[in-house]
């Protein structure tokens, strides 16, 4: 093998190869961050999706629509949307993470008020615990015998 690759393309003392004409292999992102971080088109790219970055006015038009109504109206939805520069569908999504976020702050709230009581130790239930002993099971007796934790009386054994 006569070239290297694992020096960095294009660094100082790089040998002169095909891959040296690379010198900026991100010259893409160099061009968005000199243009304005993304051209001002208000998305910002996470894995394969675009998510959208609201302006701090959009934010506050829909704030101050949620706390009119937590549900909006068609009619409404369509002209919020159209004085904010976003499609109905960008409201409605708002609309439905506002609310979502505003579960989860009330139910952080709530168990912070009212912590939940600690488990009992040993908890028993109808499938833990068996038939009674006088139940419509009459061999139940017999399996509690003497290795049974609670004495049984005589009377109701065999």
């Amino acid at each position: 093998m006569t070239q290297c690759w694992r020096f960095p393309l294009g660094g100082p003392g790089a040998p002169s190869s095909p891959g040296a004409q690379r010198r900026t292999p991100y010259e893409w992102m160099r061009r968005s961050v000199a243009a304005g971080g993304g051209g001002g088109s208000g998305k910002t790219r996470t894995k394969d999706k675009y998510r959208v970055v609201y302006t701090d006015h959009q934010r506050l038009e829909l704030e101050k629509e949620f706390h009119y109504s937590r549900y909006i109206t068609i009619r409404r939805k369509s002209e919020l949307a159209a004085n904010l520069g976003l499609t109905e569908r960008q409201v409605k999504i708002w609309f439905q993470n506002r609310r979502a976020k505003e579960r989860k702050v009330n139910k952080k709230k709530q168990q912070q008020q009212h912590p939940p009581p600690p488990p009992p130790a040993h908890e028993v239930t109808a499938a833990t615990a068996g038939p009674p002993l006088g139940g419509l099971c009459p061999s139940s007796a017999s399996l509690l015998g003497a290795s049974s934790p609670m004495p049984v009386k005589e009377e109701y054994l065999p």
